[in-house]
């Protein structure tokens, strides 16, 4: 089909009208409907059943034949000046059924309505050929009346006081014909003048549609309560997103604030590791704050809390009767009976030192315990599945010949800092003139680096040599 604007029969409509040719009963074509067709001139469909997008439906004014082609049926509805506010660019036809008997495109059109300052009444006609008219039940009342009254101009010629069927037809085509160009614009664009769809969304990204007061208002809102530059002092509540408050350093580290269920953290990310942890954990649930890998926490320019301090006195040391939490390091006052009582050697209390090894696959551990007013000293390695057996290192027997250790021979000291007449093995060079037999043992003049790390910096376990 070559026409831009037609009508067509629906499938339903046909088998309405087949079915009404035999049984003899003439179909009831009640009502007429418009649509805007979602913003475009559609395309005729018989397989529809309905409008793209219907704006109105109402009752037909006039259902009539055509006097110059008596297979065609003519149906008129009068749009009066209170309906509009949208285009037409489609049109049916219904039975009292509410069946979709025929439907057509239509020019576009806009119908503004009575609050508009254009505001007018609208006629749309539509037509449909048919094989048998007598099936379809023909509707004629005094809309012929007003159609007369509304499109037809008077006449300088008083004798003409009632129009032709033709002649109402015809005027009514010319005068929406002449309507119709009148009104038919384009759709506005950012180059062009046109109509333009309202839209109160915030978010849009189109360029055809313009802002309502509405949305105006919405964006108006947000912007009240944003932080619009650098300095600005926001005053309304910070919300945390899922990923959280980010802070950016110069170095392309970061440290984000977080929440998640009922725990609020600050996590820092390490950009040359590409890791990130936790250092600072809040539960509202059991209102607690967790430290996590933080070597020193300190409050007024004071440190309160280091890596490895874990207080004094047999509370601290409790953490060693649970199997779950055997690598603890630090120093601890115990009472063998009750945190140590695998150990068999001086029942009663004494210090506990506890120095962690680096292998991060191991949880390794090396136990020192000194027993109260006796200088005996005894060690062991362990981790929170096994433990190697005591031994004594210093006892009352031979703290005389451990004193007495050969120059140049290595031995453990609890202590960072070397009694006298010794040097710690930290890997510093001596003065081979100043100690003649400790370079013997060591002729570079340099001190094995016998030193336990846990980590870069702190020294967790470390030897002496005798220095002559």
């Amino acid at each position: 089909m070559n026409q831009t604007y037609y009508t067509v029969l629906t499938q339903k409509g046909i088998a309405l009208l087949d079915n009404a040719t035999s049984l003899g009963v003439p179909i009831k074509i009640t009502q007429m409907a418009v649509g805007d067709g979602n913003g475009n001139i559609t395309t005729p469909d018989a397989t529809q059943t309905e409008l793209v997008h219907e704006v109105r439906r109402a009752a037909i004014d006039k259902l009539f034949l055509d006097n110059e082609n008596p297979c065609q049926i003519i149906a008129e509805q009068v749009i009066p000046e209170t309906d509009g506010g949208w285009f037409i660019h489609e049109i049916g036809l219904f039975d009292d059924k509410d069946n979709l008997i025929a439907v057509g495109n239509y020019p576009a059109t806009y119908k503004p309505n009575i609050i508009e300052d254009s505001s007018r009444t609208q006629m749309i006609r539509m037509e449909i050929i048919v094989d048998n008219t007598e099936a379809i039940e023909l509707k004629n009342d005094s809309t012929e009346v007003f159609a007369a009254r509304k499109y037809i101009e008077p006449r300088a010629d008083a004798t003409q006081t009632t129009a032709t069927q033709k002649y109402v037809n015809d005027t009514i085509t010319a005068k929406i014909t002449a309507h119709e160009k009148s009104t038919n614009h384009p759709n506005a664009t950012t180059r062009a003048k046109g109509f333009v769809q309202l839209n109160s969304a915030i978010n849009s990204n189109l360029e055809t549609q313009a802002a309502t007061p509405l949305a105006v208002k919405k964006v108006y809102d947000v912007a009240n309560e944003a932080v619009k530059r650098a300095g600005d002092t926001m005053t309304g509540q910070l919300t945390l997103s899922d990923e959280g408050l980010r802070m950016n350093y110069a170095n392309n580290d970061s440290m984000t604030l977080m929440t998640f269920s009922d725990k609020y953290s600050h996590v820092f990310y390490n950009d040359n590791t590409y890791e990130s942890g936790s250092k600072l954990d809040y539960n509202s649930t059991q209102n607690i704050w967790q430290f996590k890998d933080v070597n020193d926490v300190t409050i007024n320019d004071k440190s309160v809390l280091k890596a490895g301090d874990y207080g004094i006195g047999s509370d601290a040391a409790a953490p060693w009767s649970d199997q779950e939490k055997p690598l603890l390091t630090g120093f601890y006052g115990v009472r063998t009976d009750q945190f140590l009582p695998d150990f068999p050697f001086v029942p009663g209390s004494g210090t506990l030192a506890v120095y962690g090894t680096y292998n991060p696959y191991s949880n390794y551990v090396e136990q020192l315990y000194i027993a109260s007013h006796t200088p005996r000293l005894f060690s062991r390695c362990r981790n929170y599945k096994s433990k190697d057996a005591w031994v004594e290192s210093i006892t009352e027997a031979n703290i005389d010949r451990f004193l007495t250790t050969p120059v140049g021979v290595p031995q453990p000291w609890p202590r960072s800092v070397a009694p006298e007449g010794y040097l710690l093995c930290n890997g510093a060079s001596f003065d081979v003139n100043k100690y003649p037999k400790l370079s013997d043992a060591y002729p570079d003049g340099k001190l094995p680096d016998l030193r336990k790390w846990k980590g870069s910096k702190d020294i967790q376990f470390i030897y002496i040599v005798k220095a002559e």
